[in-house]
């Protein structure tokens, strides 16, 4: 009989190296077989282990030394010594300075019993002793403003840690009417190339094994926010990056923009202050303006405008566009974060400053990447492996090309 629960054990063991062996999870059937038969082993060793007992009691010739609890071949050690993990760096010569096996499981073993995750009552594993809680699903997370910046310049993967790019200085065009047979006018062009080194934008955070272990969805919830850490300071960066350091240099220090300035606390002033920016744009640089990026204050200064009626130029709460009496559906005023002002998409965000807007060109700037966004973790910083903490970080690398500063114009509102 002995033999007939060690057997059972043996085979449910032997449901689970199959599923290592095959790099997946156990399934739910195979985990359903795996439970019966160690089940029915641990009733086949009560059995044995009553009759070896009534056998010592009686005096009978066929006392048993046994050691019931032991699986020959499957104990923790035996399974760390099977492991990938463990034949990878058991040989001196081929592991490096720095090795680690990476987290082997070896399960749970107590008198004769594999325990594997929870159990279920009756199973000998204590699962009906345990009150299950109800796991409200996903993470109450601190709320961000939209990142809109890097999606309203041109973008590119960089294969370098500089991007040089040609920029055209002056332009002299000499074209003029020209008679039959006579010399055509030369027009000039000069020329410069510049250099953007690529930057890092980078964070880290601790976490505890247990954590990243006990809640999937936290741990993709963490991957998640870094990620988003990072490309927060990434639109601040673009914006107001200072130069010459470890930041990205922004559109707004220093690039050469054009900046107008005005008083604009008055009626309706943010939008005229706009307006002439806007103009100014295609009357010395020719270009049309294709956004507006403008901070909340100047936003909501220029949106709640009203005539000497109290009718908002914007359209109000409760009605369409100015003057009409349509619903505020139905006006176009309005779609998620993003409004118009004079035909153009406004941009809204803190990252630019109190008392500045951006009116700006898709072609002006460009974004390049180098890789995107990456996220990953070790235990190998500090005392970490033994304290069982992991070393999170994310980062992404980039630069930011300005093709045409005049293409740009930094609003000041005073």
């Amino acid at each position: 009989m002995a033999s007939t629960w060690t057997r059972l054990t043996q085979q449910a063991l032997a449901i689970r190296q199959k599923a290592e062996d095959e790099g997946r999870d156990i399934t739910e059937g195979e985990s359903r077989e795996m439970h019966a038969l160690l089940d029915a082993a641990q009733e086949r060793k009560h059995d044995y282990q009553m009759k070896s007992l009534g056998q010592r009691l009686g005096g009978g010739s066929g006392e048993v030394v046994m050691d019931v609890n032991a699986v020959q071949g499957d104990d923790a050690g035996s399974r760390f010594t099977a492991s990938e993990g463990y034949r990878k760096v058991k040989d001196a010569g081929s592991r490096g300075q720095s090795w680690s096996t990476g987290p082997i499981d070896v399960g749970m073993m107590t008198k004769g019993t594999l325990l594997e995750g929870s159990g279920s009552p009756g199973s000998g594993s204590g699962g009906g002793l345990l009150a299950t809680p109800q796991v409200v699903p996903g993470v109450v997370n601190q709320l961000f403003q939209p990142l809109t910046v890097e999606s309203l310049l041109l973008s590119g993967q960089a294969t370098t840690s500089v991007v040089r790019y040609a920029t055209e200085g002056t332009a002299t065009s000499g074209a003029a009417g020209v008679a039959e047979g006579g010399t055509k006018p030369e027009s000039t062009l000069a020329f410069s190339t510049r250099d953007e080194p690529v930057k890092k934008i980078a964070t880290s955070l601790t976490i505890s094994d247990e954590l990243l272990e006990d809640a999937v969805a936290v741990q993709q919830f963490i991957n998640g926010e870094l990620s988003k850490f990072v490309n927060i300071e990434t639109e601040r960066q673009l914006l107001r990056g200072t130069s010459g350091g470890n930041e990205v240099q922004g559109l707004l220090t220093s690039r050469g923009v054009p900046v107008y300035s005005q008083a604009g606390t008055t009626v309706g002033g943010v939008a005229e202050i706009l307006f002439k920016a806007m103009n100014g744009m295609r009357g010395s640089a020719f270009v049309e303006p294709s956004w507006v990026v403008v901070h909340p204050t100047e936003y909501q200064l220029m949106r709640l405008s009203k005539d000497t009626a109290n009718q908002y130029y914007g359209g109000g709460p409760f009605q369409g566009p100015y003057g009409s009496g349509q619903d505020l559906a139905a006006s176009g005023q309005v779609s998620g974060a993003t409004d118009t002002v004079w035909g153009k998409p406004v941009y809204v965000t803190a990252a630019i400053g109190a008392g500045t807007a951006l009116v700006g060109s898709r072609s002006a700037a460009q974004v390049w990447s180098r890789g995107g966004v990456s996220v990953e973790a070790t235990n190998s910083h500090a005392s970490y492996f033994v304290q069982n903490l992991s070393m999170m970080r994310a980062e992404r690398r980039l630069a930011l090309t300005l093709y045409r500063p005049q293409a740009m114009v930094e609003v000041r509102v005073t």
